[in-house]
């Protein structure tokens, strides 16, 4: 007679493959970052904006991370933040261990600065944070400026700058022309506290700074003083081309409000149209994203740690009382259209924004 071997004759293989099969289950859910460690790569110096609210991010995203890893922040400056992007896209590994968190580089990707070696709509996006800039001018620039209109009225003055190839040194240079002001661009200032410092010895007469420059320094040291005047802020863009004041700043206007209260209507031409695609990097003013070819656990994993984190009222209260604004963040696939949108810019549009960044002969 033939003898009979199942699991509920044979015990001890029973136990044997239960075992097995709880070591494996638990192997499969255990979270991708438990006992790792992430790194976030800034591209700027220890200090700035960008460092700031990436230390605020690592202070605040091991708890939103299944496995909770450990965080470490490091800075890679250079090339007006081009090395941090070049390193993230050619030498750092795709394992879901770094993580850039970068003020973006998209208009070296206008302009095709030779510098950026990387292709940004190959990283993976994960999240990125909004953010604009508030112009301001000396009221006591000739002939006097009153009020924000009083702007076309002014004789030549100084307009202070960062850097010819920046985002922010473009923008305020295509508003300036658009609303016909005669100026004189000087940049080369190594920081906003600088340019403000020159503001204020009136080496310089306009600047623009973001809301948590402008709400923490400007506004209380220097607007209620009588110093400078807000003249505008900048406008978001969406993907769809859809235009709308900043929520941080609804006490200014914004610069085509100020441009229709002088000319009866709104800006229109190749230079506005430019000013709008630049304008489409605001929404995406600091980008977290990792390498190409990333663990698709690991983009999942910090796309919802990213979209948990700022709905924690922890970090809400800590961004602002830091930033002096809101983490007004977009999560994929939202920001993955901006990209898109930015990278199919009009050759037209290109070649105006890039006169914006060569140097004068």
């Amino acid at each position: 007679m033939k003898r009979k071997c199942c699991l509920s004759y044979c015990p001890m293989v029973t136990a044997i493959l239960l075992t097995v099969f709880a070591f494996y289950g638990f192997a499969a859910e255990a979270p991708f970052y438990k006992g790792k460690t992430l790194n976030i790569v800034v591209n700027y110096a220890v200090g700035g904006p960008t460092d700031i609210e990436a230390r605020l991010v690592g202070r605040h995203l091991a708890k939103h991370i299944p496995g909770q890893p450990v965080i470490v922040v490091n800075n890679m400056a250079g090339a007006g933040g081009i090395v941090g992007h070049n390193y993230l896209g050619e030498v750092a590994k795709a394992d879901g261990l770094t993580m850039g968190y970068f003020t973006s580089q998209f208009l070296s990707v206008l302009v095709a600065d030779p510098t950026l070696r990387v292709d940004l709509s190959k990283l993976v996006y994960i999240a990125s944070v909004e953010g604009v800039a508030v112009a301001y001018i000396r009221r006591d620039t000739p002939p006097g400026i009153k009020e924000p209109r009083d702007v076309v009225k002014a004789q030549r003055f100084k307009a202070g700058g960062l850097s010819i190839t920046s985002a922010k040194d473009a923008r305020f240079r295509l508003q300036l022309d658009l609303l016909g002001v005669p100026y004189q661009y000087v940049t080369g200032y190594n920081s906003n506290s600088v340019a403000r410092l020159a503001v204020e010895r009136n080496e310089i007469q306009f600047f623009t700074e973001g809301t948590p420059g402008y709400r923490a320094m400007v506004e209380p040291n220097m607007v209620k003083a009588g110093v400078v005047i807000p003249l505008y802020h900048d406008e978001l863009v969406s993907a769809e081309g859809e235009i709308k004041p900043s929520p941080e700043v609804p006490d200014i206007l914004t610069f085509a409000q100020l441009y229709e209260q002088i000319n009866g209507r709104l800006p229109s031409g190749i230079l506005w149209e430019a000013l709008k695609v630049i304008n489409m990097t605001q929404l995406m003013q600091r980008l977290a994203a990792l390498p190409p070819g990333s663990p698709p656990e690991a983009i999942t994993t910090l796309q919802q740690a990213f979209a948990a984190m700022v709905k924690d009222p922890e970090f809400v209260q800590d961004f602002k009382k830091v930033t002096q604004s809101a983490p007004r963040y977009q999560i994929a696939p939202e920001g993955e259209k901006l990209v898109k949108r930015l990278m199919q810019a009009p050759a037209e549009l290109k070649n105006a924004i890039r006169k914006y960044t060569e140097p004068k002969n």
